[in-house]
């Protein structure tokens, strides 16, 4: 799904989220960035393969942060993608986002090094477009 910013709004926030309540405060910080830069923002989530089969309460949660998106005055977008940095890195180019508030990753050091790590590489890829990646504690 391509979201579409008004053209005028020079600042474009996306926030990525996965089905954690601790993502709220993701959300919280992108509404206050696109306040601050009197811009608008974008909640994100990529749903690959794996996550098909998710359980009802990580849908539940989608849900509410999804809500709670919107009534900061975001809007929220689900996109599909096997590589999950590949997605929003193509997303953010699309879109001309400028900022990305992303959480850091909750994933041991096994998990890492078998699934690869997300952040590092989105950095990578959106930095030559001059986007900003803030992450999260």
């Amino acid at each position: 799904m391509m979201v579409v910013f008004d053209p005028g709004v020079q600042h474009r926030i996306m926030v990525c989220v996965t089905p954690q309540k601790s993502c709220e405060r993701l959300i919280e910080k992108g509404a206050a960035r696109a306040r601050e830069m009197d811009g608008q923002f974008v909640v994100i989530y990529v749903n690959n393969k794996k996550d098909l089969n998710r359980e009802l309460k990580e849908h539940k949660i989608l849900l509410e942060l999804f809500e709670s998106a919107k009534n900061l005055g975001g809007t929220v977008s689900i996109l599909s993608g096997e590589k999950v940095y590949d997605t929003l890195a193509e997303f953010s180019k699309k879109n001309k986002i400028t900022h990305i508030v992303v959480g850091k990753s909750l994933r041991s050091a096994f998990e890492i090094q078998k699934h690869g790590e997300v952040i590092s590489t989105l950095i990578k890829a959106v930095e030559k477009n001059g986007i900003t990646v803030e992450v999260i504690d």
